[in-house]
């Protein structure tokens, strides 16, 4: 009896509890011997979408879920919810149409009418409405696992190439794994299903929390608590957390010391994206991490920490550095092992706000964390010119900038440069008409589309002058010829050169061949057309996506060539990469891979698609897709930048323009692109602005 008689260690879950009861309460409430006593800190609040219930009220009520004779009956075959908010949101619907009692609810959603799942939460959520639906996935977790669940099941249930669409119901901030999977042109047509969105609430950080937290871990601090838990379930509320605690050091916003208060309280992450994200941006290592998002996944790591041999009393917020590690000051980081020495170092700064909850990370805070993208690389230490510490990653490509040319550096250009901006550079946007066609009258007489990315150094500006050759080009290839222009266009590219000189694209690539044939004879290839010139950069923005972003100087005035090849004077499109590991459609597969390194492999955790990392692009024959979307997008701030008064993308690439501008101008307009890639004129057409 005395074991039980023990004060309840307090575990403060950063979360609001789901309605109408909680896993987590549920399973803290009795777990050791009912040693936890769970405690909710609601970290975000959120706002029910009247018209949007409407909407779906509407669409129950309307008959949208309901099979009639004939091919096509019903609008939608099932739904999807991926959020405990959404369930709730549904809930109120349900309950409306109940409570009105002139319909059948068991005649409007019928048991052929799936409800799928990410997580026990929605299960039970859903389950407590007693509808004949059958709910399936409960076992998925997250997004990826739901997806494939979803493809197989889906498929099973309508089979051919039309079949209804599922409805999902979402937050304002939310990913788009689900859609983009079962939509994906990579699919086979007989397994693609449309996927139709509906926003139902909307979602806002609580400004209470801080207050709130510091209030009760403080409060159970003066009670002579010895030991106090902290669950995190996304990044949401992270710096609010350590700034409360009183570990976050006021210049570098990086954990440097300890709160005076706060040497009992252990920190838990739901999964590897949030212990990452706390890592990379403070500086902090939570004490456990669980291996699955449920309350059995954290109750299990601490157990395991409580019960490990090698614990110590609670001395520290974080974790200390194991003995021999090369660790960088005021983590327990281990430093990133040296590169090959012929190569340099490029420091790049993390990204601030990994997602601000997964599109924000709000979708998966009750059912646990879905995970799209590969865990932070080691990160380590560097002085930034104004003294201010860094977290950077290895860049084994960093060029030298030394000779005559254009582009210059800059400390102070890269003082002030967004944080998301993982490279910048010229772009160039090339085309080669099919073989023994002089003139292209048309895409279709086009072989094939290139691009051309010339990076240089984070604090790069470009001056007068061309551009001097930094030996880090890279050359890919559209075989779709045209670039997207809308979120409905997904097209495939391949690095086909990488780490090259303008002098090899010169002579293995640029210029027109003749090649002689078997059965055809003498045949000839054409010379590569330049279609544009301009500034790219590649951003990283919270909702954890890459984007190629761009703006063309050349040529002045845009025509129909640039029109039909789907470029603007700006643009942009997502950018992911894929992991060449995972089988393709068989239309889209190269002879060899790219060759990835192990640890380049790693970081995609089994998935099919990853984010582009500027060095992934390093390497012949990877593949990435390419979809469009606006500029906005691709060039929105961090919430770190923004409050740290930084430029925002979108400033940088439209100062990298006017600089390009100004470059074009004092050399020779339109054709200054031939003397950047050192070729003559002459043997070249210029750059077209009509068919």
């Amino acid at each position: 009896m005395a074991h039980d008689q023990r004060p309840r260690i307090p575990i403060l879950l950063l979360k609001t509890r789901s309605a109408p009861d909680d896993t987590y309460e549920d399973y803290f409430s009795t777990f050791a011997r009912n040693r936890y006593e769970p405690v909710f800190v609601p970290v975000l609040e959120h706002r029910f979408k009247q018209d949007a219930l409407d909407q779906v009220r509407q669409m129950i009520t309307g008959g949208s879920f309901v099979s009639r004779r004939g091919p096509g009956a019903a609008a939608y075959g099932a739904m999807i919810f991926t959020s405990q908010r959404a369930v709730e949101a549904f809930t109120r619907v349900v309950e409306e149409i109940c409570v009105e009692g002139s319909h059948s609810l068991d005649k409007l959603l019928p048991q052929s009418v799936p409800l799928y799942v990410v997580g026990p939460a929605t299960a039970r959520g859903l389950g407590a409405l007693s509808l004949r639906c059958p709910i399936l996935g409960g076992e998925t977790g997250n997004s990826d696992a739901l997806s494939a669940y979803i493809l197989d099941h889906y498929s099973s249930l309508h089979r051919g190439f039309v079949k209804p669409a599922l409805l999902f119901l979402v937050g304002d901030k939310r990913r788009d794994t689900i859609p983009r999977t079962l939509q994906s042109q990579d699919l086979a047509l007989e397994r693609r299903s449309k996927v139709d969105e509906l926003i139902v609430y909307e979602t806002g950080e609580m400004r209470s929390f801080q207050t709130e937290f510091s209030s009760i871990w403080q409060k159970n601090a003066e009670t002579q608590t010895l030991r106090q838990w902290v669950v995190v379930f996304s990044p949401t509320g992270c710096k609010a957390m350590l700034e409360s605690l009183g570990v976050l050091d006021g210049k570098t916003g990086r954990v440097s010391r300890l709160g005076s208060n706060a040497r009992s309280i252990l920190v838990a992450t739901i999964g590897p994206t949030t212990r990452d994200y706390l890592i990379s941006e403070f500086g902090f290592t939570p004490d456990v991490c669980a291996e699955k998002p449920s309350p059995e996944g954290v109750a299990s790591g601490i157990e395991a920490y409580t019960q490990d041999s090698t614990y110590k009393a609670p001395d520290a917020i974080y974790s200390s550095p194991s003995r021999g590690e090369d660790v960088a000051g005021g983590t327990k980081r281990k430093a990133a092992a040296s590169d090959s020495p012929k190569r340099d170092r490029k420091t790049q700064k993390k990204q601030p706000t990994i997602e601000e909850a997964l599109h924000k990370q709000t979708d998966m805070q009750q059912d646990g964390e879905t995970q799209e993208l590969p865990a932070n690389e080691e990160v380590k230490k560097t002085e930034k010119h104004d003294g201010e510490r860094a977290d950077t990653v290895d860049d084994p490509a960093k060029p030298e900038t030394n000779g005559e040319g254009a582009i210059e550096e800059s400390s102070q250009r890269e003082k002030v440069l967004p944080s998301n901006i993982l490279e910048k550079g010229v772009v160039y946007f090339l085309a080669r008409n099919r073989n023994n066609f002089d003139t292209a009258e048309s895409v279709g007489d086009l072989q094939r589309s290139y691009f051309v990315l010339r990076p240089f150094p984070r604090g790069g500006k470009l001056g007068e002058g061309p551009l001097q050759d930094l030996a880090n080009n890279r050359l890919l290839a559209l075989p779709k010829k045209t670039f997207p222009k809308s979120h409905n266009d997904r097209f495939m590219a391949f690095v086909e050169k990488a780490k090259t000189t303008i002098q090899e694209l010169k002579d293995n690539f640029f210029k027109a061949e003749e090649y002689e044939t078997k059965t055809a004879g003498t045949r000839h290839t054409e010379p590569i057309t330049v279609v544009g010139e301009g500034v790219y950069a590649i951003t990283r923005t919270e909702d954890r996506t890459t984007h190629l972003a761009y703006a063309l100087t050349i040529p002045s005035e845009l025509g129909e060539v640039q029109e039909d090849l789907g470029l603007r004077s700006q643009g942009s499109f997502v950018i992911s990469i894929k992991n060449p590991e995972r089988p393709g459609p068989a239309n889209a597969r190269l002879p060899e891979g790219p060759g990835f390194p192990k640890e380049i492999i790693e970081h995609f955790r089994g998935l099919a698609w990853s984010e582009v990392k500027p060095k992934y692009l390093d390497y012949p024959n990877a593949q990435i897709l390419l979809i469009g979307e606006d500029l906005e997008t691709a060039t929105e701030p961090t919430t770190k930048d923004t409050r740290a008064k930084k430029e925002t993308p979108k400033e940088e690439l439209e100062q990298l323009e006017r600089e390009d501008h100004l470059r074009v101008k004092g050399l020779r307009g339109d054709d200054s692109v031939f003397e950047d890639l050192r070729i003559s004129k002459k043997d070249y057409p210029q750059v077209p602005t009509t068919w």
